[in-house]
């Protein structure tokens, strides 16, 4: 990935520059990510991988990415935008168990895509937010740190009631359901290597299993694939990125037998996880 920066302005713990991904047709290079960042996408198109799902990314998009996502991107055509990156002593620490903060929908999402479409309605609100961010930096330190803060909660307000309206229309329930969600991502990113069946998450909810499923149906996927899915991911990571093998990633994932984990990720992946590992060479 050719990851091209210019304009960078930064202040403590929060960055924002203009980007340019100038990429060949292949993956030559993979990220991971330390930063909570977001991506404005305003001109081009591209193919982006984020935990090794693939995305197609338009003009006029915003992406979120949390620390510790793999990143990278694959296009013959150009990307430009504007990068915001920032740690959680900026932001993430005073909105914790906020569902606009860094544990919520936009950086927590195990359903849906992490990215928005940002309709002609709400473009010129989206570019708006990043120029008043922009002339901040002209400001002193301390009215500086102030706005920028006050404008990411902002836009992160904004973007979350955007991401909100995508479930709305997918389920009635409009107000209920989206925080249910929330916290059953939060839960499974928190339990995933520890609680491998659906019965435990039920269970912390005060439910059945089926009526933990019925919950979250209407979105098209099942909350133990959800499960079986933040298991892989990381199984994956580790394949790719650690010198662990293959034992020790199974105990590390809290598997019993490592023969119980390469069919486990066999079953979910469509490979054993010596022929994912053959993919990084």
């Amino acid at each position: 990935m050719s990851l091209t920066q210019i304009n960078i302005q930064s202040s403590k713990d929060f960055i924002q520059s203009d980007v340019e991904f100038n990429c060949e047709c292949v993956i030559d290079e993979t990220s991971v990510v330390g930063l909570y960042n977001i991506y404005w996408i305003e001109a081009g198109s591209a193919v982006i991988y984020i935990d090794f799902n693939k995305y197609k990314i338009e003009s006029d998009s915003l992406f979120f990415i949390r620390p510790g996502q793999i990143f990278s991107v694959a296009s013959e055509n150009k990307l430009l935008g504007i990068r915001m990156a920032f740690d959680e002593n900026f932001y993430c620490n005073e909105t914790l168990g906020k569902e606009i903060g860094c544990r919520g929908l936009l950086f927590n999402d195990l359903i849906s895509k992490p990215y928005i479409i940002i309709d002609e309605q709400n473009k010129t609100m989206i570019e708006e937010l990043f120029a008043n961010i922009d002339k901040c930096f002209s400001e002193s330190e301390l009215v500086r740190n102030e706005l920028l803060s006050a404008y990411l909660k902002i836009l992160l307000i904004r973007c979350t009631e955007l991401k909100k309206e995508i479930y709305s229309d997918q389920n009635s329930e409009r107000e209920e359901t989206p925080e249910f969600l929330r916290k059953f991502n939060l839960l499974v990113e928190d339990k995933y290597s520890d609680w491998h069946s659906l019965a435990m998450y039920a269970e912390h909810f005060g439910i059945s299993s089926k009526s933990l499923t019925k919950k979250l149906n209407k979105y098209h996927k099942k909350p133990s694939q959800i499960i079986y899915d933040r298991i892989i991911t990381e199984a994956k990571r580790l394949l790719f990125f650690s010198d662990l093998s293959v034992k020790e990633i199974a105990y590390k994932l809290n598997f019993d037998d490592p023969s119980h984990f390469s069919k486990f990720f066999k079953i979910n992946s469509g490979q054993n996880p010596s022929e994912f590992i053959k993919q990084k060479n």
